[in-house]
């Protein structure tokens, strides 16, 4: 059955511990939280992105100082600042909560991005302020799309699951099922970059006239997350990978940057971009086979 196949849904709470300690950058404590225990049986998705089948630990990663919104992964509030950086740290706060919807209570993915700025001011290598704006848009995807408790694996799994789902919608389905599976066709489709397909089904759920008040809001929620909030995080991540790439570095590290962008290029629409790193990626010697043969699927998807 379908049903099986793609409810997606909140799962158990990861366990997480934490700890007050100092700020690096203005008065007063911090709260750093600690993983306990979680899984990666949720599946990873199109960008790498993993999950667990319970809240993601990404949530709790972050750190931000009530004083002064300074903000940094837990591991790293140990860290002294150089007195010189003060200013510099400031100015990458305020660009950042110019950008919030709520000056005051900040997103977890704002957070996030406030972090990248303050790594990009501090002169942190591209890679580390990349997946900072990496983590940050998979927080907001997190709020949009739940979790499918058993398994999303990958992006051919995605387009599995879609297409089981295509045949689905040609029954005669009562509202509630078409209800169901439109919006978790979305998410799905979502998980796995397939942006048209995700468009597609989302338009045709918030058209339903069955929706309840709660139904519609989640729906447009989710809109508003994949189609404004992701892609802004999306963009600054891109800049930071092609930064990256465009010095030496672990040939590893640096195949895994060139398949996110690729991929992050695919979800924005830069094809023609996206199909040349993805190339890229298929024919490098230093690829992992695993990330060689997921360029090469999702090359195929825009040949398609």
């Amino acid at each position: 059955m379908i049903w099986g196949l793609i409810i997606l849904s909140t799962a158990f709470a990861t366990g997480v511990t934490h700890e007050e300690v100092p700020c690096p950058h203005g008065e007063g404590q911090v709260r750093r939280y600690h993983k306990v225990s979680t899984n990666t049986l949720g599946g990873y998705d199109s960008d790498l992105a993993r999950y667990s089948t319970r809240a993601q630990f990404r949530e709790f990663a972050i750190s931000t100082c009530p004083s002064s919104y300074f903000s940094a992964l837990g591991k790293d509030l140990d860290m002294v600042l150089p007195p010189a950086k003060a200013s510099d740290i400031d100015q990458a706060i305020a660009a950042s909560r110019a950008t919030w919807m709520n000056k005051d209570k900040p997103e977890v993915w704002e957070r996030y991005d406030t972090a990248a700025r303050i790594a990009e001011a501090l002169g942190r290598d591209p890679l580390t302020v990349a997946e900072l704006y990496l983590q940050g848009s998979w927080t907001a995807r997190d709020k949009a799309v739940g979790i499918y408790v058993g398994g999303l694996s990958g992006p051919q799994a995605a387009e599995e699951i879609l297409d089981i789902g295509n045949k689905e919608l040609t029954k005669d389905l009562t509202p509630e099922a078409e209800k169901l599976l439109r919006y978790n066709l979305a998410r799905v489709a979502h998980r796995g970059g397939f942006v048209s397909a995700r468009t597609a089904h989302l338009t045709a759920f918030l058209a339903l006239p069955s929706l309840s008040a709660e139904e519609r809001a989640a729906g447009r929620r989710m809109q508003h997350i994949v189609t404004i909030v992701e892609p802004a995080l999306q963009a600054r991540a891109i800049m930071a990978l092609k930064a990256a790439l465009a010095s030496d570095g672990d040939e590893g590290r640096l195949s895994r940057a060139r398949f996110q962008l690729a991929d992050l290029q695919r979800r924005l629409g830069q094809e023609a971009a996206a199909k040349r790193d993805f190339h890229l990626v298929s024919m490098s010697s230093g690829a992992p086979e695993d990330l060689r043969k997921l360029a090469q699927f999702l090359l195929s998807t825009l040949d398609s």
